[in-house]
């Protein structure tokens, strides 16, 4: 290192930042620096690397930037959904470990139209933006369209957004997939699924295509193709449940767990209930608990990591990073 700084005419430290990406060295010193480092046949060493990454990681670290949360919720208070408090709690423990601060905005408040808030993240410098509960494909008004090129930008939770933006989401496809498998591992040969049309939809049809891979291994007769779970009427989806009579039902909403209960049904003794959203707030019921904390974490880690290599905007080839779950016992199953 000593020799590349000699070389290029910097300081040793200045080569150390440079050859890590640091955007604290302008991008043209960088590119020259690493240009001197590969002429004169400089790899680095991962052992080296390795320790260094420790002995930093244990340093309080520097206040970096502040990025911008962007609640697209049509709720202004993101505690209210287990699923974006955990998203939001990943962020925030994420860019406190990283040294950053997070302004976070309604983007349904009705004085916030995209010009205003464009000219807000532009004052207050905030380069990188983070999108936290997008519930709809279309959720974006039009005037966004180009909002994102001053950016470094990623989507939490979902892949929809049609905007070619990194994403780290929980990955649904095998959430189901599990569940199902673990149903089987439980002895039960007959599942069925009620998730609402609409959020599987959202996920881009994962929850049905995971518990598909695995039902159409079962006998033809025990094969029970996913039910829309119409939020509004439970009481019909709980009469589906009696007539398909399946022996395991896999779902994402706790409202029909009660509801089968109110109904006067056994479980487990009856039907077991896996759920497909656990949380510590249900612990009547096993399922798959889908580290949305950690999926915030990651979405933090990609816009830190665009910012680092001052990416903006649209990705050519947008990456996403799919967190897996974790199944969790519990009594809603047979022993």
């Amino acid at each position: 290192m000593q020799q590349i700084a000699d070389t290029a005419g910097v300081s040793k430290s200045a080569v150390s930042l440079a050859l890590r990406n640091d955007p604290r060295i302008p991008l043209s010193t960088r590119e020259r620096i690493r240009k001197v480092a590969e002429q004169l046949g400089y790899r680095r060493n991962p052992v080296v690397d390795s320790l260094m990454t420790q002995l930093r990681a244990g340093r309080q670290p520097n206040f970096q930037a502040n990025l911008g949360l962007l609640n697209c919720s049509p709720e202004k208070d993101l505690s209210k959904n287990h699923t974006f408090r955990r998203l939001r709690e990943g962020v925030l423990r994420r860019t406190e470990q990283l040294g950053y601060g997070v302004e976070e905005f309604w983007l349904e408040q009705p004085d916030l139209r995209p010009q205003r808030l464009k000219q807000i993240l532009d004052a207050r410098g905030i380069k990188g933006l983070l999108l936290i509960a997008a519930l709809t494909p279309d959720m974006l008004h039009e005037d966004y369209t180009g909002f994102w090129n001053d950016f470094a930008c990623a989507v939490l939770g979902v892949t929809h957004l049609d905007n070619q933006l990194d994403c780290a989401s929980n990955d649904q496809f095998l959430t189901a997939r599990r569940a199902t498998e673990k149903a089987l591992e439980h002895g039960y040969t007959r599942p069925a699924l009620f998730v609402p049309e609409r959020d599987d939809e959202l996920l881009d049809n994962k929850f049905s295509a995971g518990f598909r891979s695995v039902s159409r291994l079962l006998q033809a007769k025990n094969r029970i193709e996913p039910v829309d779970l119409e939020m509004d009427q439970l009481d019909r989806a709980v009469e589906r449940v009696s007539k398909l009579k399946p022996d395991v039902v896999i779902t994402n909403k706790t409202e029909l767990y009660r509801a089968m209960k109110a109904a006067g049904m056994k479980i487990p003794k009856e039907v077991g209930v896996i759920h497909l959203d656990w949380h510590d707030g249900i612990p009547e019921l096993a399922g798959m608990r889908q580290n949305n904390r950690v999926v915030g974490s990651a979405a933090v880690d990609l816009v830190v990591g665009q910012l680092q290599k001052h990416e903006y905007g649209p990705q050519k080839y947008p990456k996403v990073v799919h967190i897996e779950s974790i199944w969790i016992e519990g009594p809603s199953l047979r022993g």
